[in-house]
């Protein structure tokens, strides 16, 4: 059966070959027949002719020619002269020609049938023939028309390759690439710059409507995507909208989609992904409703949708026979497996996933199977295990120039990995412009996940302050890339965790309860238990403890084995934890329901931060904000020699001729340098920023305790048994 879009084409002049082989029979007849009434309903002129063995010179074409109106007895001379006589006339309306068992024909009628089949793409004609078997003609078939077969079975390496030697050949329709399919595939410099060329010199050459429209299109959404100006994408797709010509808007439609691939696009992208799918399946661009399905399925998965199952099922019954949108649907079965916590069942998948990627030949088949055991590793607690393969993938040259989730995960597998200054130099490489300057991509979400829990556990409140800004608008979807190939849960989490971070309890436990409800409508299990574990650690007592049982029961249930005896720990540390809180400008210090309200003093800050992290050990000088540069002698080697050297000099000379000038000399030189002297006779040090953080940071401790204990004396006494400071400061509550 023909595709509409061959008719669409053809009335635009832009005519296609079918090369049909398939033996005689009812089947084969069928389709023919179905094809011509098919073109009837276009409008086409219909002509059905076959071949014979016995048939006199240009046999069928006699009948062709006569079909059509034309002169018949024209063709009696040379083939490429008869060609072009066929040529002419077919150029003069639509029409649909079918040439019947090419295969029995004499040499010069399929030398005819040669020079005529090299020639229909530039008329309003739609040529059938049909063989027994392979014959020299399917060399006739337009490289372009080849490349586009190979795409639809699925062989997108292959087509790639096919549409390269068109494009050297010169077809302008080449410089198209894959037509409406994946902006940025090209990922080397050279051949992404090699490809923008090409498209320049194809609308160089002024070619004919659409094709003209459809060259701009992709050089829009291409320049749209590297440098995140999706008005020209918009712009190039209401030009497409003008042209009436469906396969241009359908090809449009699909690369503005690609071209709007970040978060704050996400129900953009719904809606033209429903549009594709209508436009394209009016007119018969299979391939292209099918990409459109699949990127809705995404776009669902993104705004948490409940129907994204169900696209995703229709998906699965509807591109069984095309593997390269297959290896997508696999990408994102394996997501919903892990987000149920089925964790050695996904990586099966997973497996799976990457197989089917690189026989279809996607360039994205190994990071998305990174990016999934990413995501297992991470969630069952041995995310350490995968740091250096993270720190390989951010170097990979298939990556996106404007991927930075690998970085983000680099930080936060080298965190679980005890790593912390691996994860400092990892997270300052990706924010050493700014958390802002970060560009919005299909995968920035998923990057400030890992940012997020990285600056938490660093203790870095003002980057924690400017995610939660970042994130704040996208507070009601889900942490999905625009692939849909992981899901990390409810934004919520990460806000809930951001505002932890920088010590506004209270915002935290309100993100916190949101993040719990919603990864339970989303399903997600791991990451249901995750915010359990989150809002625990924040609200403390009778509630912390009962969250924690439940997040340590459904880790251990699904393998989260690691996690749930981390929080096993912490519920047990929460006997008699104290809770600090802003609110309203005051700090408020909550220990076994009494509560106490305290001015912004320095030292609640230092504690707020400590009491939000049980156990963990941080550096006076991190709370205070300052560098380490090592503490300063006094007294330099040079200059305490010279002391020494005058003192010796001052005694010998007073022990030959006292005098009251040289003793005070003396006595001034030894005062000084006593005082200058430590214990046992060791050079006396200026106290460097560490000594001085540790040295502030008690002080301001102890007058917030001393402020706390005006009116809760308990408290404080909790609070003095739990903090020790130092240069290393920590809270243990019941010694954990």
């Amino acid at each position: 059966m023909l595709p509409e879009a061959a008719f669409e084409r053809a009335r635009t002049g832009a005519g296609q070959l079918f090369a049909v082989t398939r033996p005689a029979g009812a089947e084969r007849t069928r389709d023919l027949v179905q094809a011509a009434e098919l073109a009837r309903t276009h409008g086409f002129a219909v002509t059905w002719v076959g071949c014979r063995a016995d048939a006199p010179a240009f046999w069928p074409w006699h009948a062709v020619v006569a079909g059509l109106g034309g002169d018949a007895s024209a063709l009696d001379g040379d083939p490429e002269v008869c060609a072009r006589k066929v040529l002419d006339l077919l150029s003069a309306g639509p029409a649909l020609v079918l040439v019947d068992d090419v295969d029995v024909a004499g040499e010069e009628t399929f030398r005819l049938t040669q020079l005529v089949a090299g020639g229909v793409h530039r008329l309003p004609v739609v040529l059938v023939v049909t063989s027994t078997g392979s014959t020299a003609l399917h060399d006739t078939v337009r490289l372009v028309e080849r490349a586009h077969a190979v795409l639809a079975g699925g062989r997108i390496t292959e087509a790639r390759d096919l549409l390269d030697q068109a494009a050297r050949e010169g077809d302008p329709e080449a410089a198209l690439g894959l037509p409406g399919m994946w902006v940025n595939k090209y990922r080397g410099r050279a051949d992404r710059a090699l490809a923008t060329a090409r498209l320049r010199e194809a609308l160089a050459a002024e070619p004919p409507e659409p094709l003209r429209t459809r060259l701009s299109v992709r050089l829009a959404a291409e320049r749209a995507y590297e440098r995140r100006e999706t008005e020209c994408a918009l712009e190039a797709l209401e030009e497409a909208r003008n042209t009436g010509d469906s396969r241009t808007l359908a090809e449009a439609l699909s690369l503005a989609h690609h071209a709007l691939w970040s978060p704050e696009h996400n129900a953009a992208r719904l809606a033209l992904a429903g549009e594709l799918i209508t436009v394209a399946s009016a007119a018969g661009l299979d391939l292209l409703a099918l990409s459109g399905l699949c990127r809705r399925t995404q776009d669902l998965f993104c705004l948490g949708d409940p129907h994204a199952e169900r696209s995703q099922v229709e998906l699965a019954r509807r591109a069984a026979g095309y593997p390269g949108l297959l290896f997508y649907h696999a990408a994102m079965d394996v997501m919903r497996t892990i987000r149920a916590g089925r964790f050695d069942e996904a990586e099966h998948k997973a497996l799976a996933c990457l197989r089917m990627g690189l026989a279809a030949g996607d360039v994205d088949a190994e990071t998305f199977h990174s990016s999934h055991l990413f995501a297992i590793r991470w969630l069952q607690g041995r995310g350490g295990e995968l740091a250096d393969l993270a720190e390989q993938v951010t170097h990979s040259p298939t990556l996106p120039d404007l991927e930075f989730s690998f970085e983000a995960a680099h930080a936060l597998l080298a965190l679980e990995a005890g790593q912390p200054d691996r994860a400092r130099s990892a997270l300052d490489r990706l924010t050493i412009n700014g958390l802002a300057a970060v560009p919005l991509s299909s995968t920035w979400i998923v990057c400030m996940f890992g940012v997020v829990h990285v600056v938490a556990a660093l203790g870095e409140a003002e980057t924690a302050r400017e995610a939660y800004r970042l994130l704040e608008p996208f507070a009601a979807q889900p942490v999905v890339p625009a692939t849909a190939i992981v899901c990390f849960g409810s934004v919520e989490l990460l806000l809930g965790i951001a505002a932890t971070t920088f010590g506004d309890t209270a915002l935290a436990t309100r993100h916190l309860e949101r993040a719990v409800t919603t990864n339970i409508r989303l399903g997600n299990r791991p990451m249901t238990a995750c915010a359990r574990a989150e809002l625990a650690q924040v609200v403390g007592g009778d509630r912390g403890r009962a969250l924690f049982d439940a997040a340590v029961a459904d880790a251990a249930e699904i393998g989260m084995t690691a996690r749930a005896a981390a929080w096993a720990r912490s519920r047990d540390g929460l006997a008699g934890r104290v809770t600090i809180r802003r609110e309203s400008g005051w700090w408020v210090v909550a220990h076994h329901g009494a509560e106490v309200h305290v001015e912004d003093l320095v030292g609640m800050r230092y504690l707020a931060r400590l009491v939000a992290n049980p156990g963990a050990e941080i550096p006076a000088l991190e709370l205070v904000g300052g560098e380490d540069s090592g503490n300063q002698p006094v007294l330099d080697p040079e200059a305490r020699t010279a002391y020494l050297a005058r003192i010796r000099d001052l005694r010998a000379r007073i022990d030959e001729d006292p005098s009251p000038r040289l003793e005070a000399e003396l006595e001034a030189l030894l005062s000084h340098l006593e005082r200058e002297t430590g214990l046992g006779g060791r050079g006396r040090n200026f106290a460097g920023p560490a000594e001085r953080a540790r040295t502030a940071v008690r002080k301001a401790i102890r007058r917030a305790i001393d402020t706390i204990a005006a009116t809760e004396p308990s408290t404080a006494d909790a609070l003095r048994s739990a903090v020790t400071t130092g240069y290393r400061c920590a809270y243990r509550p019941g010694g954990s």
